[in-house]
């Protein structure tokens, strides 16, 4: 059985409390205990809300569970009170017995004294209607009138007779819920970021050295040595233009037409990149180097970072639209929506996501931040200019290499692509980050204050939790998350917990993993062979009409 979820998990862990539940009551029935079903599932969704963990229980969490949770969510009378304790004692118990407590949970019986220390505090609360939240204090109001809240009939003629004063509910408290609940904000939990596998020094000096747009910036750079001539509004001579375009072999095309530097994109774009990387600087009419640059150009990974950080500022240069400003959606402009772009890219882990999904996002925030449906009001010059310059930060992305390019060429994934863009010309590119770029991206994270891991830091945690983690990363991230899990633990610990696991993982995704890191625990092959056969057997069993019983069978020969 599945014990830990992810916010998006929400019908697998439906599925499973509904299980859990009745396997809960059961238990506690054989023992002569009378539990409430529902509250059995209120406990389990306070620890869905909290970490997704339904198995990881500490002191603080039953703490929180009876002070805060139960009586802010639970509409509960003065006869159901003591119920809530009974329903966490038999929670703890079953995983306790079944020996599905993880690795990080307090001890059962530090657990069942927090139950006991904590039910004070659980009738305290609960005599405080204040303590309910909107929905909590109605759903008590109308259990203690006794309203049939099934039925819309009964309800809106119980909330009449409040107006009017009929029926008595305490409006001070019902005031202080209001103001509470006006302040609080319920943005939804942002999902955890994967775990990353950057590159080596070696791999990122290699990633550098062969970086297109690094080598034509540190030419741009030496070719302005003390000082190129600029105009007034710091644009480089056409003549000069000319010269340094024909020297990096670019603008092939419009070299010759050109009648003003700005009609050569890649060059205006190239010196626009420098400047912000702080490379280059107009200084009285002239554009010069920067003096304390002037060393990076022979360091290449410091140099490849600085002219990344500086992508996010030139997007006015893109597409050559400098003159009136970067095209934007109802003010969402490029730069602004560069690290969207990042978040998203880094999140996939290095695999690649459509540029529509780009796209879908920054229109969504639009909205969010309007407070209505307003990007479609957006004309569609505006729309083609945005795709333009987003296509032309992608390429200056890809000449970088912090992404690599591709397109989509599935019919499949094309009516998809259609539903995602909501047009029926989809642009089909896929991008995604290069090892250098995600190297890049969680420095940029991390240094932004936002918890972006690194394979290893899952170590410590529970193996069902990092299994599940690592359903959704690459292989070769997976691989090694797992190996620095399995030497995180002395002799035969690693493997003596992931046999644990094995005896009731059913999803295969979470069973390869764990079967992955049994083999790098050093467990015999033909124990790995068996626990394999195992798992073939109950993936098996329901062709033949029975249930595997994986879980059952095995306690009898846990480790």
């Amino acid at each position: 059985m599945r014990l830990v979820f992810g916010p998006d998990d929400l019908e697998e862990y439906s599925a499973v409390r509904d299980r859990l539940r009745l396997h809960i009551v059961a238990w506690a029935r054989r023992r002569g205990i009378e539990v409430e079903p529902s509250l059995v599932a209120a406990a389990l969704d306070h620890k869905h809300s909290v970490d997704g963990r339904l198995a990881h229980w500490t002191r603080r969490h039953v703490a929180d569970a009876l002070a805060v949770w139960f009586p802010r969510t639970v509409a509960l009378l003065e006869d159901d009170r003591e119920a809530v304790p009974t329903a966490l004692h038999a929670l703890i118990g079953f995983l306790a017995e079944r020996d599905w407590l993880d690795s990080r949970s307090a001890p059962a019986a530090e657990l069942h004294a927090q139950i006991t220390d904590s039910t004070p505090a659980l009738h305290d609360a609960l005599d405080d209607e204040r303590n309910h939240d909107l929905g909590t204090f109605w759903a008590v109001q109308m259990l203690r009138h006794g309203v049939a809240t099934a039925d819309p009939n009964s309800v809106s003629r119980f909330l009449e007779q409040v107006r009017l004063g009929e029926l008595e509910v305490d409006r001070a408290a019902l005031a202080e819920i209001r103001r509470r609940h006006e302040i609080e904000t319920q943005e939804p939990p942002r999902p955890e970021l994967p775990p990353v596998l950057p590159p080596n020094a070696t791999q990122m000096l290699a990633a550098a050295d062969s970086s297109v747009a690094l080598a034509r910036l540190r030419a741009f750079t030496r070719w302005v040595r003390a000082g190129r001539a600029v105009t007034r509004e710091g644009r480089l001579l056409l003549s000069d233009a000319r010269a340094v375009a024909d020297a990096l072999d670019l603008d092939h095309f419009s070299r010759d037409r050109a009648r003003t530097s700005d009609e050569l994109p890649e060059i205006t774009l190239l010196m626009a990149w420098a400047r912000q990387a702080r490379l280059v600087r107009v200084q009285r009419g002239r554009l010069v180097q920067v003096r304390s640059s002037a060393a990076l150009l022979s360091r290449p990974i410091e140099l490849w970072r600085r002219a990344f950080e500086a992508v996010g500022g030139i997007g006015e240069h893109f597409g050559g639209s400098n003159v009136f400003g970067a095209p934007s959606l109802f003010g969402m402009s490029l730069g602004e929506a560069f690290p969207i772009l990042l978040h998203h890219l880094y999140a996939a882990g290095g695999d690649p996501i459509p540029v529509e999904l780009f796209h879908r996002v920054v229109r969504e925030t639009v909205n969010e931040r309007m407070g209505c449906v307003v990007d479609d009001l957006a004309g569609d010059v505006e729309h083609r200019l945005w795709r333009r310059d987003v296509t032309a930060l992608l390429d200056a992305l890809e000449l970088l290499g912090a992404v690599h390019l591709s397109e989509s060429l599935d019919g499949e994934d094309h009516e998809e692509l259609i539903a995602l863009a909501g047009r029926d010309d989809p642009d089909p590119t896929l991008v995604a980050l290069t090892p250098i770029g995600i190297w890049a991206v969680q420095e940029m994270l991390t240094e932004q204050g936002v918890h972006a891991p690194l394979v290893g830091e899952l170590a410590e945690e529970d193996i069902e939790y990092v299994c599940v983690r690592m359903s959704a990363v690459r292989p070769e991230v997976a691989e090694a998350e797992l190996t620095a899990w399995v030497d995180a633990r002395p002799g035969r610990a690693a493997a003596q917990e992931i046999m644990r696991y094995l005896q009731r993982v059913e999803d295969p995704r979470h069973r390869s993993l764990a079967l992955l890191a049994l083999s790098r625990a050093g467990a015999p092959g033909g124990e790995v062979a068996r626990w394999r056969a195992r798992a073939s057997m109950a993936l098996r069993a329901p062709a033949s009409g029975a249930q595997p019983r994986v879980e059952c069978d095995a306690r009898a020969r846990r480790p």
